[in-house]
């Protein structure tokens, strides 16, 4: 039998289709395959941060009734540690931004907290009236936030996995936006003692951020510089959406691995998590914030200057603000974490920067310091002042702000640099890990 032209042509065309079509059921067996082992391992870490926070909803009941202030501290350190767990593993879930970031600083700021009253009971102190409100607000919002997750846990278990997610051009996986509907709805306890104003605005637009839209590939590259780590250690984790749209990575350090977040817009720093939570103790505080300084001035960040300031696990955490003609701009605060160990930056959190940080109009005061000072009680002793911008619930301030002790107590008081009316005082306590305002 003789073949002619065109049968050898269909003949090879029809070898081509049976290949292409074989192909394609290999590579979409490799596809399910692939979204089964990353849908199992975030349902795993899901399941690990649900367990935690239960944890924490019952160390903190037992603290209610809790006898002694050895059984105290035990609870509180071991709150701390599972907050720091949590933590930790929100920053690894594939959640957006903006559905996690809430759910993310509340619980880093339970984990210093509980830290922190941890260290005052050593002494066989018992808990005060005002620690337990707080605690009780606490565990509410832990109550509301593990009934959400439990919840997103929920729904992610009975859909299918084509549903979980999308692995996009640039194969970032994340979980689709409707499963986290809710978070936002939880109201989640202020605990200022994390430093003065450490909360201010982080919704609407980013006033701060700059810059081209980048690619995966650049925000990789800056993700490496952030990490303090060469290219090859970076790979890619769930990406941020949202109000802040941004790149995840994980990054291999010398101290471990660290979750890095870096604007799509920029390629700014978003924020960083180390996975490791414990430090050898070999540096100085002062030596830790000198580190952090020249991080933050080779990372772009310009002027900045230390105003709250703590230390536990082997780590220095400050909170820095800009600096704009000597006036202090605490809505543009950095929290940066130092380790003890080597000196390296080893966490971030830049949100309440980017949102906030902007050059500030006329920032001359029309009163005095010394007539603003007249307006303090002639009970406090003042011993630094200084002209900054404070955020307020509409908006911001200019105001002389003033540290000053009275009976024992040291006070941080601000006056409205305009009007001379006083606008906040807060009180100020020694620890070991540091200041706590309140």
């Amino acid at each position: 039998m003789k073949w002619s032209r065109k049968n050898i042509l269909l003949g090879v065309l029809g070898i081509g289709l049976c290949l292409s079509l074989g192909a394609n059921v290999y590579l979409s067996a490799q596809h399910q395959r692939v979204y089964a082992q990353l849908s199992a391992q975030n349902q795993r870490e899901l399941s690990d941060v649900v367990a935690a926070m239960a944890d924490i909803e019952v160390n903190l009941q037992k603290l209610m009734i809790a006898s002694g202030a050895t059984q105290s501290v035990s609870l509180l350190g071991e709150t701390a540690l599972l907050a720091h767990h949590v933590e930790s593993g929100l920053s690894h879930l594939p959640m957006r931004y903006e559905g996690v970031s809430d759910a993310m600083k509340f619980v880093g700021q339970m984990g210093q907290y509980t830290l922190s009253l941890a260290v005052q009971m050593s002494d066989g102190s018992m808990l005060t009236s005002e620690d337990e409100r707080q605690i009780s607000q606490m565990l509410e919002a832990c109550r509301a936030l593990n009934a959400h997750l439990v919840n997103v846990g929920e729904k992610l278990y009975t859909q299918p996995i084509e549903a979980l997610g999308a692995i996009d051009a640039e194969n970032a996986m994340s979980w689709p936006e409707e499963t986290l509907t809710g978070e936002g709805m939880i109201e989640y306890p202020s605990l200022i003692f994390d430093g003065p104003f450490s909360d201010a605005r982080t919704q609407g637009e980013a006033k701060g951020l700059a810059g081209e839209r980048v690619t995966r590939q650049q925000a990789r590259e800056a993700a490496a510089r952030y990490a303090g780590t060469t290219l090859d250690q970076v790979r890619d984790a769930a990406d941020s959406g949202g109000q802040f749209e941004a790149f995840g990575f994980l990054a291999q350090t010398a101290q471990g691995e660290v979750s890095v977040q870096v604007t799509g817009v920029g390629a700014h720093l978003l924020w960083m998590v180390p996975e490791r939570a414990q430090y050898a103790q070999q540096l100085t505080q002062e030596e830790c914030l000198n580190r952090a300084r020249t991080y933050l001035s080779e990372m772009g960040f310009g002027e900045m200057e230390a105003c709250f300031v703590q230390q536990y696990d082997g780590m220095v955490v400050a909170n820095f603000a800009a600096v704009q003609e000597g006036v202090l701009l605490y809505p543009d605060q950095v929290k940066i974490q130092v380790d003890m160990e080597n000196g390296n930056v080893v966490g971030a959190e830049c949100s309440q920067y980017w949102m906030n940080h902007t050059q500030r109009e006329n920032l001359s005061p029309a009163i005095t310091v010394q007539d603003a000072e007249q307006t303090l009680s002639s009970r406090l002793t003042v011993n630094q002042k200084r002209l900054c911008v404070i955020p307020t619930d509409s908006g911001e301030r200019l105001c002389w702000g003033f540290e000053g002790t009275y009976a024992g107590t040291t006070y941080w008081v601000y006056v409205d640099a305009g009007s001379g009316d006083a606008v906040e005082i807060l009180q100020v306590s020694q620890t070991q890990t540091g200041e706590i305002a309140q």
